[in-house]
């Protein structure tokens, strides 16, 4: 902008369209813009110039715009690109493509390079007061006059330094301005002695850890984090800083890479413990209580609570993670949702998830984490991500592990700032992680850390690095390590003294040799260090016994009232209102009561009871086929409508949420499984499109659902919904392959359990989790109700048939949700006009209900309705009912699919007992179903037709 007789013309434009302007208002002062008239006359006439001096010649003002112009230019380069100027690489690796950096790649950024001429470079430029400027950099708010070599200077001793900040491409000019002012602070910030003293202590304790281990353990795998030993400096920073504003919970997620560090250093895990897990010493009550013995020890997580002086309390957790990189992601964020939701306050409780430079561009699921962020349905308002950069992934350099500049690029799809920062700076890696947790707070929004250092050693220690790196690791052979040049920094600077450092050097290896002398003795026990245990899971036998899941009449048809009945006032789509109008019907029939109605009672009843409802999914408000609207849309307005809310009583803290989720399975289930963690009084339930769609989410099925409790002690009442059954619609939607559930199932096949109640509930306590498939609404609402109705949480995967949701015949009386009812595990046959079971030719077990009314009444069909654990007791006393029948077990599946290989042996057990025990005739189960086929299902619906009455002949011939 240029100043003209006190008035002030914004500029847009370069030194030509001036000079052009100044020829038509030479030749016809009509016919350029008013403004422009009266600043050529002023200047004409003797106004002041840019610098404030007169001047006749508007060109010369033209050269001064010009000169502006490249101002701006200049500051703009800075903004968008100043972060790769920075001095980032601890190691000043060589500018090669294998490095990610190749020569003449960094922007050049001399004044030369902007058109400065050495003359112009202490010219005065005015930029205007606070009031009047449409641009102002936070340095320039000291004084309103400032010459190129004064900016030019500023500008490079911000964006020259050990870190780098890539914010350019923020939506929000208040969340950059922020950021420029603490860039432009920390370009003249200097910590106290005291910061720098207790900085050294924490460094100190580090090195001296990674040390201890080292040199004690020295065939072990750590997975060490020497040559970004910083992040724990950085760690312990930010949890100081958490303490400052208020913090209460801190959820932590993290690969192996300075695992054992920070348990150390930041959660405080005694050291005894540590160093009896490096020898593999385990107390016996630890392996019969807590399970942690199921996983390696830089895969253990814990729960430390801390007190800060002034009172205030932080509990901290570790969350325990598999060698899945990343996978831990969407866990993080799915608990400390669930705190927040418990806390009410979000800004109380921060997830923060420390990633592997490689694994930060390489998995999947850190784009699918990071897309949760801003979702209603899966936000924290804030994550904070830290970047444990060595510049290498085990061998893989990053011209080959990623194709944009940084490996924190996918972080820019959701509007963050960045933050670059060298490793080897530990007072600047303390600030920026303070800076990390100001911004979350104040702007609840992520922020990412990128922590860029180096390997000391190979990726296990174990590992000679120089086979694939040899330059890298001959230069990092010759580096020091950071505490060496931090601690003859302090005492050259008179920070500290040879005698104080000496001393707290033998303190802290003191502390190190006595832990590990305690673990050599024989009254040492780890049993205390254990994690903490859940919330308090809600007493459900207030409401009658445990294993009965049925209601009293009156209490369903009040939630009928309460949940069927639409308000007048809002205008619902026809379809949706006569769906309503039916479930209303059938409740107060008693007859006809569908799989969505069954559900919604389901749903009711246990909020009426206190708990909580959270279902997500991608179209899981309407549902996939159209059979819950949980949701209701005004059809005029745009507001939502939550039925079931108005089954919460009255002053009750329990929600119901229901949220269509992103289109990925991977994050958004991890999200779900992390929020089962922290409250067992929600139902938590993720539903499949289809069932399939449990095939991008294998990871986080086989690594935390089905293992996390056998590994960890971290139980979950995760409900995973899988809509399956072979409907002649091709073979990606046909089948959630059950058989990939049940084969991770440990339970034993060769264990027939007694009749006996505690001996039911032992068997599904000792399993990892649970597979059904309910054939009809009553069963469906009784597996949903007993996961809260128990005294203990597991797993339960349901293989929901998508041919039954709205099948005429598939219906339920209301009888079979009253008081006394509970879930069949087992269904026998009980059509009328079979005969009795002595007279029974052929047994046929199956996991659908038929569709039509069998011709033979010699012909028993029963119904098995848990997959898993497999109900021994029940299949033994039907089975022996049956003396003389042929037992045929009949699935639509494919024999390679399907739970024929899992129920096989288990079913055969039982047969062959009976038989050594004379209670049948016949040992043997036959198979009746498809052929083995790599694919799913036909995808020609003749062909599926064909398929299945052939099926269909053969069994009932």
């Amino acid at each position: 902008m240029i100043r003209a007789s006190n008035k002030v013309i914004r500029y847009s434009f370069s030194a030509t369209y001036v000079s052009g302007l100044f020829e038509h208002w030479q030749k016809n002062p009509q016919s350029v813009p008013e403004g422009w008239r009266q600043y050529f006359s002023e200047q004409i006439n003797g106004g002041a110039g840019v610098q404030g001096t007169t001047s006749l010649n508007p060109l010369d003002h033209a050269k001064q715009i010009q000169l502006l112009y490249r101002t701006y230019y200049m500051f703009r380069m800075f903004f968008v690109c100043g972060h790769q100027l920075a001095d980032l690489d601890p190691l000043n690796l060589p500018n090669t493509k294998e490095y990610g950096r190749v020569k003449g790649s960094r922007p050049e950024m001399t004044l030369d390079s902007f058109g400065f001429k050495k003359e112009e470079l202490d010219i005065p430029i005015y930029f205007g007061n606070k009031d009047q400027r449409s641009f102002i950099y936070p340095f320039m708010e000291v004084k309103e006059e400032w010459t190129i070599r004064e900016i030019y200077d500023r500008l490079s001793q911000i964006y020259t330094k050990k870190y780098g900040v890539e914010y350019i491409h923020m939506v929000s000019t208040e969340q950059k301005h922020w950021v420029e002012q603490e860039m432009d602070r920390i370009a003249q910030w200097k910590p106290s002695k005291e910061t720098q003293t207790a900085t050294w202590q924490r460094l100190a304790r580090v090195d001296l850890f990674n040390e201890f281990l080292k040199n004690r353990f020295t065939t072990s795998k750590r997975f060490g984090i020497e040559g970004t030993d910083t992040l724990i400096v950085g760690l312990e920073a930010l949890v100081d800083q958490c303490a400052q504003n208020k913090v209460e919970h801190i959820i932590v997620g993290m690969a192996h890479r300075g695992r054992l560090s920070t348990l150390a250093n930041v959660f405080k895990k005694p050291l005894e413990i540590i160093f009896a897990e490096f020898q593999n010493k385990y107390s016996k009550e630890i392996e019969e209580s807590w399970g942690n013995i199921g996983d390696v020890k830089y895969h253990l997580g814990v729960t430390r609570d801390q007190q800060f002086p002034d009172g205030h309390h932080i509990r901290m957790t570790m969350l325990p993670n598999p060698s899945h990189l990343e996978a831990v992601n969407p866990v993080v964020q799915g608990k400390t949702r669930a705190l927040q939701d418990i806390c009410g306050n979000k800004q109380n409780c921060l997830g923060i998830i420390i990633h592997g430079d490689a694994a930060m561009a390489g998995q999947g699921v850190v784009y699918e984490s990071l897309q949760l962020e801003n979702l209603t349905g899966y936000s924290n308002e804030g994550v904070i991500h830290v970047v444990v950069n060595n510049q290498i992934g085990f061998t893989t350099t990053p011209i080959d592990s990623r194709s944009g500049l940084y490996c924190t690029d996918v972080a820019k799809a959701i509007d963050v700032p960045i933050i670059h920062v060298n490793a080897d700076d530990p007072d600047l890696v303390e600030e920026i992680f303070k800076i990390a947790v100001r911004f979350r707070q104040q702007f609840k929004k992520d922020i990412v850390i990128d922590l860029i250092g180096y390997r000391r050693y190979g990726h296990n220690e174990q590992d000679q690095p120089a086979f694939t790196q040899p330059q890298m690791y001959e230069i990092i052979n010759k580096q020091k390590p950071v505490f060496q040049l931090y601690d003859q920094q302090l005492r050259k600077n008179g920070v500290i003294t040879d005698d104080f450092a000496s001393t707290e050097i033998k303190k802290l290896n003191n502390s190190l040799e006595t832990a590990y002398k305690n673990i050599q003795k024989e009254t040492f026990d780890k049993v205390h260090w254990v994690p903490k245990p859940w919330e308090k899971i809600q007493q459900v036998t207030k409401w009658g016994k445990v294993k009965d899941t049925g209601v009293a009449l009156k209490d369903l048809l009040e939630l009928n009232e309460k949940v069927n009945h639409l308000p007048a006032e809002l205008t619902v789509h026809p379809q949706v209102k006569r769906i309503y109008e039916q479930r209303k019907q059938s409740i107060e029939q008693g007859k006809g009561i569908d799989f969505g109605t069954a559900e919604a009672l389901a749903f009711g009843t246990l909020l009426h009871e206190g708990f909580s409802i959270r279902l997500s999914g991608q179209d899981c408000e309407r549902g996939t086929f159209s059979q819950r609207h949980a949701v209701l849309n005004d059809q005029k307005k745009d507001i939502k409508y939550y039925p079931l809310r108005n089954q919460i009583p009255s002053g009750g803290n329990n929600r119901f949420e229901v949220y269509n989720s992103p289109l990925s399975e991977y994050g958004v289930l991890g999200f779900e499984y992390g929020y089962s963690q922290s409250n067992p009084n929600v139902l938590t339930i993720w539903e499949g499109q289809f069932g399939d769609f449990a095939n991008g989410c294998q990871i986080m099925i086989d690594n935390f659902i089905t293992s996390g409790e056998s590994k960890w002690n971290v139980p979950s009442g995760l409900v995973m919904m899988l809509p399956h059954g072979l409907d002649g619609q091709g073979p990606e939607h046909s089948s959630g392959r059950m058989e990939r559930f049940l084969q991770l199932m440990d339970d034993d096949p060769n264990i027939v359990f007694q009749m006996k109640e505690q001996r039911i509930k032992r068997q599904i306590l000792d399993s990892n989790f649970q597979v059904c498939v309910c054939s009809n609404p009553s069963n469906y609402f009784h597996s949903l109700r007993r996961q809260l109705r128990r005294d203990f949480r597991k797993p339960l995967i349901l293989f929901n048939s998508k041919r039954l949701l709205k099948f005429s015949k598939a219906t339920s009386d209301i009888s079979l949700f009253l008081e006394g009812t509970r879930f069949h595990r087992l269904i026998p046959d009980t059509h009328e006009e079979i005969k009795a079971p002595k007279e029974i030719k052929k047994f046929i077990m199956t996991f659908y209900r038929k569709d039509k009314k069998q011709k033979r009444n010699d012909v028993a069909i029963v119904r098995v309705e848990q997959l898993a654990p497999f109900p021994y007791d029940h299949f033994r006393v039907v089975a022996q009912q049956y003396e003389n029948a042929e037992f045929v077990f009949c699935q639509e599946e494919h024999q390679n699919s399907g739970a024929w290989q899992y129920l096989e042996p288990r079913i055969q057990n039982v047969l062959s007992l009976l038989h050594q025990q004379s209670k049948i005739k016949h040992q043997y189960l036959t198979f009746c179903g498809r052929r083995p086929s790599a694919s799913t299902a036909s995808g020609s619906p003749t062909v599926h037709k064909q398929e299945l009455e052939k099926l269909l002949s053969i069994l009932f011939q």
